[in-house]
């Protein structure tokens, strides 16, 4: 089976949020009220759902897992940043003619495919704010269009010798 097919596959069979049972010992509630998401710019108490990255994440970023269909990962914490829109040029890639005979949720899937999350700043911690990289303040979503040029004009590829035209040494 391709990798594609797999992706659409795990995609159809989304965890239905509904079903998710919430924590009832008051001990856990309370302890989770104290705790908050992981995620860089997120301060929101964590989940009280049991579910994937119910250990980690509030209500809103479980949700925005790909268990549940959405575009986030916990190996990629930017992910869960993602709009469904460029926030360069406003294009939403639903509107894709190409996409337009197609239901859902393949249709989403796609449509997020073609959008990437930019780190503004690529360094991996500001030294003087301290602030993580993927951080929600230092992403932003562009389609691969306005991402593609962000990098060529920004010199992003040209970091640490990538691209470079100096011969190996």
């Amino acid at each position: 089976m391709s990798k594609g097919l797999d992706t659409l596959i795990a995609v159809s069979r989304a965890r239905d949020p509904d079903h998710d049972e919430m924590y009832s010992s008051k001990y856990v509630v309370e302890k989770r009220s104290k705790s908050t998401c992981t995620l860089p710019g997120c301060d929101e108490h964590l989940t009280l759902y049991k579910g994937p990255g119910s250990r980690l994440l509030c209500r809103t970023h479980q949700l925005r897992m790909r268990e549940y269909g959405g575009p986030g990962r916990l190996d990629r914490k930017w992910s869960f940043w993602k709009k469904d829109y460029c926030e360069e040029c406003g294009h939403d890639p639903k509107t894709n003619t190409q996409l337009a005979h197609l239901d859902e949720p393949l249709k989403s899937t796609l449509a997020n495919m073609m959008l990437h999350v930019d780190h503004i700043s690529a360094a991996g911690k500001d030294k003087y704010s301290n602030t993580d990289v993927n951080h929600r303040n230092n992403l932003r979503t562009l389609c691969m269009e306005c991402h593609a040029i962000k990098t060529l004009l920004g010199g992003d590829h040209w970091k640490d010798g990538f691209h470079s035209n100096e011969p190996d040494k």
